[in-house]
């Protein structure tokens, strides 16, 4: 099989022989896959400065295998004209966080083009001035959503009731939202349940926000088992993703 000039990104490369990588890329019609990255390492090689993750990239590649061969790679400059500014800091571990959710919970050879959409404007927004913790929260809800885990945010456990903003809620795996005593430890708020729903924006105070947060990281590590966010290590020393 051959493809030319795919949109992608690039998720993470890891060394392969002395001179070169094997990359693994989410790209738009083909899903996570990963390509060998012939002569990549090389001091030389102008692939370099275009295989790394989080600018949008045109990849070509040949094969049938599991790891097909990358033939061709480029940078393309009308959507990295969009990005205003280099991901550093707390923005360049969101950014990798996000990452580790497309390569811990998308299967290979497995396309998902709403959310490589949805990925890509996350990205956008990692690079905008206007970044906040809720691009991240409705990215995680896009994530579990395509990959099948999906929760429901609007109605309790029973798939009846509908979840009150007033009223205090736990999570239960395998069957969702069941009303609780605000004194209950992982107590969630209603509000914040309601406005997890994916591609619904509002304005949350601090509290809501970390309420959300803790939430959707308890969700996803049911999700994701045994797997270690890695990249939640960084945010020891401050905020966490």
């Amino acid at each position: 099989m051959r493809v030319n000039q795919q949109p992608a990104y690039v998720l993470l490369n890891r060394p392969y022989s002395e001179s070169s990588w094997i990359v693994e890329v989410f790209s738009r019609d083909y899903g996570r896959l990963a390509l060998m990255a012939k002569g990549a390492r090389r001091i030389k090689s102008r692939l370099k400065g275009v295989l790394l993750p989080f600018q949008p990239v045109l990849l070509s590649w040949v094969g049938k295998g599991e790891i097909p061969t990358l033939t061709s790679a480029e940078i393309q400059p009308s959507q990295l004209n969009l990005m205003e500014q280099e991901l550093t800091g707390e923005r360049l571990v969101c950014g990798f966080y996000c990452n580790e959710l497309i390569v811990y919970l998308l299967h290979r050879h497995d396309p998902h083009i709403k959310l490589f959409s949805d990925y890509h404007q996350t990205i956008l927004s990692l690079h905008s001035t206007k970044f906040g913790s809720k691009n991240l929260r409705e990215f995680e809800q896009k994530v579990i959503q395509e990959t099948g885990y999906a929760v429901n945010f609007k109605y309790e456990a029973d798939g009846k009731t509908k979840i009150a903003a007033d009223q205090h809620y736990q999570f239960l795996p395998g069957q969702g939202f069941v009303a609780v005593s605000s004194n209950y430890q992982k107590a969630t708020l209603g509000r914040v349940i309601l406005g997890l729903q994916s591609g619904r924006r509002q304005s949350v105070d601090q509290a809501d926000n970390s309420q959300g947060k803790h939430l959707m990281r308890d969700i996803l590590s049911q999700t994701l088992g045994y797997k270690k966010i890695n990249s939640r290590e960084l945010f020891y020393a401050g905020a966490k993703p």
